[in-house]
């Protein structure tokens, strides 16, 4: 590795690390906004009544039975967007399909305790509806300036972070070049006990097999293709033998692109 490029890809882990690290301060904002809207919810909510409780989340409640865990009523907060601002605007609660038969000699009080539930919550819900919305919208106003000024950090650092990985890009393109138009060109060495060599795509409808070597020859012009020697394997073992295939005018892209996919096993 050249230390030109050794310099570029170390800024840009630190721009990445940096970035990473205000990504993590940002995803902690949301979570701490969406403790608060369950914290609203909880303090007009109640958390438990006769058999059944409630289990809360950032914009939603679930009243449960105390051992099971299907729903009776579900309380939903919604919100809409308008442009980036977003308002939370109402809040429904649906119950789940209920039927049952009165036996004559059973106890069916349970039902009623059952409506009683529901009652309760559908008032509560109704009682505190706009102190809820009101404070949702106040935790949306406040967590919604914080995490737009966390985020706005990122964008030139992201900038940054971008036009170095295009150097690095440039960079590597340059050394690939220089190394593919050296005297051996670009080897193939399969690991120790593995004697396949890969495929190259030289042209859309030609692909050559067991690529042992791919060598520059001549250069475009323009840079976007290349004239190349491809050394492939004919043959298995002793009786293997190189045969040395001359390709005009191969895509660079395609050079980069079996460069890349065999990099591990290229000298």
């Amino acid at each position: 590795m050249s230390k030109r490029l050794e310099i570029l890809e170390n800024k840009y882990d630190l721009l990445s690390d940096e970035i990473a690290g205000i990504e993590t301060r940002y995803e902690n904002i949301r979570n701490r906004e969406k403790r608060e809207r369950r914290n609203v919810l909880k303090k007009y909510i109640s958390g438990s009544f006769g058999k059944v409780k409630a289990i809360f989340h950032d914009s939603s409640v679930k009243i449960v039975y105390s051992d099971e865990s299907y729903s009776l009523l579900d309380m939903y907060v919604y919100d809409s967007w308008k442009g980036d601002s977003r308002k939370y605007n109402r809040i429904d609660y649906s119950t789940s399909s209920f039927r049952t038969e009165f036996k004559e000699g059973t106890d069916m009080s349970w039902v009623e305790e059952r409506f009683t539930a529901l009652a309760f919550y559908a008032a509560e819900i109704d009682d505190n509806k706009d102190k809820i919305l009101d404070e949702f919208n106040l935790i949306e106003e406040k967590y919604f300036k914080l995490s737009t000024a966390i985020h706005d950090l990122k964008k030139p650092l992201r900038s940054q972070r971008s036009e170095i990985s295009e150097k690095i890009d440039r960079l590597k393109d340059q050394i690939m070049m220089d190394q593919l138009f050296s005297k051996d060109g670009l080897m193939v060495e399969p690991e120790k006990d593995d004697n396949y060599l890969p495929r190259f795509q030289v042209k859309f409808d030609w692909e050559l097999s067991s690529v042992k070597s791919i060598r520059g020859v001549k250069k475009s012009a323009s840079g976007k293709s290349v004239d190349l020697q491809v050394s492939v394997r004919r043959g298995y073992g002793d009786t293997s033998s190189l045969e040395v295939i001359d390709v005009d005018r191969v895509r660079f892209d395609n050079v980069r692109s079996f460069i890349r996919r065999n990099k591990n096993v290229i000298v």
